[in-house]
C-alpha cells in the first residue's frame, strides 16, 4: 500500500486514464482544469474528446473535483500494489487524490465522493479511480460527504 501526498492547490494538467473510469471504460483522457486562481482547492476534470455514455455521445464530460485534505484535514487514501504499477508510481511525493464533487441547486446539497477517489500520478499525469475492495462503512470514507463549509450551511 502506498500512502497519497495532499495538493495544496490544483495544477493544470493533462491526464491518461489507462482503465478508463466505472461507467467511463473508453474515457481514456482529461484535462485537469483548476476553478480560480491561486491555491483553490476546486477543479474540473474535462474530456477533450467526444465521451460514449452506454446509447449517449457527449461533446464534452465535465466532472468537479476537490483536492480532500485541506477540506477534510484527517482525510487519506491507500493505493493497493496493482494500481501503484498501473499509475507507475515511483514515489508517494508522485501520488495525489482527488474527489468527485456532486454539484446540486443548493449549495449545502453538494458532497464529495470521498469512498472513491481519482488517484494521480502528478509527474507523469496519469489518473485511476480508487474503489476500496472494502465497503464503505470499513473504510470510514463516506460516497456522499457534505463539503464541511457547506455543512453548517
Amino acid at each position: 500500500m502506498t500512502a497519497v501526498t495532499e495538493l495544496r492547490s490544483l495544477p493544470a494538467l493533462e491526464l491518461t486514464l489507462p482503465a478508463g473510469l466505472p461507467g467511463f471504460a473508453k474515457l481514456r483522457a482529461l484535462r485537469l482544469e483548476p476553478l480560480g486562481d491561486g491555491a483553490n482547492v476546486f477543479g474540473r476534470l474535462v474530456s477533450p474528446d467526444v465521451v460514449e455514455v452506454g446509447e449517449k455521445t457527449l461533446d464534452r464530460l465535465s466532472f468537479v473535483v476537490a483536492a480532500p485534505g485541506l477540506l477534510w484535514p484527517d482525510y487519506s487514501v491507500e493505493v493497493d500494489d496493482d494500481t501503484v504499477a498501473l499509475l507507475e508510481l515511483a514515489a508517494p511525493e508522485d501520488a495525489a487524490a482527488l474527489v468527485v464533487v456532486s454539484v446540486a441547486e443548493r449549495l449545502e446539497d453538494c458532497t464529495a465522493n470521498l469512498y472513491a477517489p481519482i488517484v494521480l500520478n502528478v509527474r507523469h499525469g496519469v489518473a485511476a479511480q480508487v474503489v476500496p475492495r472494502r465497503a464503505e462503512h470499513e473504510t470510514g470514507w463516506p460516497l456522499r460527504a457534505p463539503l464541511p463549509a457547506m455543512a453548517g450551511a
